[in-house]
């Protein structure tokens, strides 16, 4: 999102994407999370949130808003891939994935975000690729991140998997069957570009 040159974002909170009013209160649709804005009356998808317990910046040149994020393929001992659909914005299927908190390092963050989403604990977590991602829109405002993708091979189950609220319905997948899904835009974006390399 690049921020207007007019609008102050010193103070930490949650804005509006279209007048950047902080009047802006989470509603739920059919189980799925969006944000109204009291002030414009408009209903949005994501909102824009200054939280400088995580990882972001604005680009000078440009004034688009980045935010750093983790993300983790956790396949299984078929080579399925663990996915699951989103209840907050990007509403698609997704991996384990989340922002980087401030002060945290990439590998910590991401055994945080795949205990937390999904109750798997992991030590062999292996760092696959570090580069942006332009076009990879996420709830909090940003539309480009900076990212850390790692892999690991897990034993879980389907009955030991326990997604957390930002996500229903977990499914084991390959890669070709996961690209007949719905994906979130950076998922897409790894597997059309790395393919079976996410597997060695």
């Amino acid at each position: 999102m690049q921020i207007p040159t007019n609008v102050s974002l010193k103070q930490e909170g949650q804005y509006c994407t279209h007048c950047f009013s902080q009047k802006v209160e989470r509603t739920y649709q059919n189980g799925l999370t969006y944000y109204y804005c009291q002030s414009c009356g408009k209903t949005a998808e994501r909102s824009l949130v200054i939280d400088n317990n995580i990882v972001w910046w604005i680009d000078k040149k440009t004034n688009e808003y980045w935010h750093e994020s983790v993300g983790i393929f956790v396949f299984n001992f078929k080579n399925k891939a663990l996915f699951f659909e989103r209840t907050i914005y990007p509403f698609a299927f997704a991996i384990p994935a989340g922002h980087l908190d401030a002060g945290e390092n990439a590998e910590m963050a991401i055994k945080r975000e795949l205990k937390e989403e999904t109750g798997i604990e992991s030590d062999n977590v292996k760092l696959f690729s570090e580069e942006d991602v332009i076009g990879d829109k996420c709830r909090r405002g940003a539309d480009n991140h900076r990212w850390h993708l790692y892999v690991t091979k897990t034993e879980s189950t389907d009955d030991s998997v326990k997604i957390n609220d930002e996500g229903v319905r977990p499914v084991w997948l390959t890669l070709n069957e996961a690209l007949e899904k719905e994906l979130v835009f950076p998922v897409r974006y790894f597997i059309e570009k790395y393919g079976e390399k996410l597997l060695k």
